[in-house]
């Protein structure tokens, strides 16, 4: 009877594997996929191609190619890396691309939904690093897994544009915030309808939702970005750096004559410094960005004893820190010529166009207000705010992340900008971080944004160090691709922030 027991306990423990299994390796190719369509994204967006036609073809000779050949990661193994018409090399960074969509789509499911998981053969306890939502199981929060692999191909696509062009095509970010925008309240209006309610997660949704006065915040601050957008559209507001490229186009041959005068003038010198290399002046930027921030959320800290409360001060300093090191870093990285930085870092008129941005952000910043007004406790919609469905408080969730995400990278580049007449931070990360807020809610872009610094300084630090692998322009330094790491973190390490917050707040926290 015993023996009898023990074998169908394993003919069952193998059956659950099988599936398990099967279904990691279903998300494994579905990730695979994902990043071959990525690969496509990458060539095209930066060279205005379009996305979809026409199908992929060999770059060199221009073959149409079949799907034996754009099968993930397996096409070019069994291509040997060469085109198969023309013999011509290809590049080994398209299966690398889909390995690595692959891996992240599936690590997130192992992490998060898979049983039994892998994580217990290792000795490790499952539960601790599995996602508050994911306890409902996948039957009912697959649509918040699709939206976060949304944002994570989204995020990988924007980085490898980003480290190449320094510019993020907004039709990624923008991509993944439709995604958020629409599935947390379509999935919030079926699970509301049909089962009531998240049942065994311990928070109302998948995302943090907030209060009566902060929903009209929130809600009315995206109805603001929404105004903005159609003032522009209609002409009634000048979009920011709409002239750059006429000032580009004369401004490229006068940097060639004053760059090619200066070397001269160098040459002839024989009492001039050396010039500080471009790489040692972008690890001295990336140390003063980061220093003061360090240094002030350690006085924050300090501060904070007293109360026993130390995150606030703690974020507070940081936050003073950042905007001290943007200057400091700025001064570092006017040390030299500045003959090798990415021309459009001496654009002229950057003042100028922040606060054209001011303008824009203008209608954002009062129906924030007045929603915030109109549902606060004592206001005339608090009842109502108070009363909203559930599909209404997780569509707030998504827009208070979006403007959380956008709105921090924001403030410092128009601050940044406004103190040292050149642009601070892109456009481009203000729309990266507001995706993966709307995707993820408030709390992650939060600790992606103050994560970023020290993972820019440890590139900085790698570029130095291996100058052969990791290539730079001046002390430029792409911040998209720092602010996509640090969001991959957060989703990857969320109970490692979750005891720092504890011990910085001196009570235990669950972050969403």
């Amino acid at each position: 009877m015993l023996a009898a027991q023990i074998e169908l306990d394993a003919k069952l423990q193998m059956l659950q594997w099988s599936f398990a299994l099967t279904g990691l390796g279903f998300v494994l190719a579905f990730g695979a996929i994902c990043g071959s369509f990525i690969n496509v994204l990458v060539y095209r967006l930066p060279r205005g191609l379009n996305v979809v036609h026409p199908p992929s073809a060999c770059p060199s000779c221009g073959t149409r190619l079949s799907w034996r050949e754009n099968l993930p990661v397996l096409g070019w193994a069994m291509l040997g890396g060469k085109c198969r018409f023309c013999r011509s090399k290809i590049s080994a960074e398209y299966p690398l691309v889909e390995a690595v969509v692959s891996l992240l789509f599936g690590a997130l499911f192992v992490l998060w939904f898979m049983k039994p998981s892998p994580l217990s053969l290792l000795g490790v306890n499952p539960g601790v690093w599995r996602a508050d939502f994911a306890l409902e199981g996948l039957g009912r929060t697959w649509p918040m897994l699709m939206a976060v692999y949304a944002l994570v191909g989204s995020l990988v696509a924007a980085t490898l544009i980003d480290a190449r062009t320094f510019t993020i095509p907004l039709a990624l970010p923008w991509f993944a915030t439709i995604v958020g925008f629409a599935v947390h309240p379509l999935h919030a209006l079926w699970i509301g309808t049909t089962q009531g309610g998240l049942r065994v997660a311990p928070f109302t949704w998948t995302i943090p939702v907030p209060g009566e006065g902060m929903l009209g915040m929130a809600i009315g601050g995206v109805l603001g970005i929404g105004i903005g957008v159609a003032l522009l559209q209609a002409g009634l507001l000048r979009r920011s750096f709409e002239d750059y490229e006429q000032w580009e186009a004369g401004a490229i041959e006068a940097e060639k004559l004053a760059a090619a005068a200066a070397a001269q003038a160098r040459a002839e010198s024989a009492e001039a410094a050396p010039a500080v290399p471009a790489r040692s002046r972008a690890l001295l930027g990336a140390v003063c960005l980061v220093g003061p921030a360090l240094a002030l959320m350690l006085l924050g800290f300090a501060l904070g004893l007293p109360t026993q409360n130390h995150g606030p001060y703690m974020i507070v300093g940081a936050s003073a820190g950042l905007l001290l090191g943007m200057v400091l870093r700025r001064l570092v990285a006017d040390s030299g010529d500045g003959a090798d930085d990415p021309i459009w870092i001496r654009y002229p008129h950057a003042r100028r166009e922040m606060l054209r941005e001011v303008l824009f952000l203008a209608p954002c910043l009062g129906l924030g207000w007045l929603g915030w007004w109109l549902c606060r406790a004592e206001g005339p919609w608090s009842q109502a705010a108070l009363d909203a469905p559930l599909w209404v408080r997780a569509l707030g969730g998504a827009c208070a992340g979006y403007l959380m995400g956008g709105g921090l990278v924001w403030f410092f580049r128009i601050f940044g900008s406004l103190m040292l007449g050149k642009e601070a931070m892109g456009l481009g990360d203000v729309h990266l971080l507001a995706a993966a807020g709307a995707v993820l809610g408030w709390m992650d872009p939060l600790l992606a944004f103050f994560t970023a610094p020290f993972l820019g300084i440890g590139w900085a630090a790698l570029s130095v160090m291996f100058r052969q692998v990791f290539h730079r322009q001046g002390t430029a330094l792409p911040y998209g691709p720092h602010l996509a790491a640090a969001v991959l973190l957060v989703l990857f390490l969320k109970p490692v922030y979750e005891l720092g917050l504890s011990a910085m707040f001196g009570r235990t926290l669950n972050i969403p």
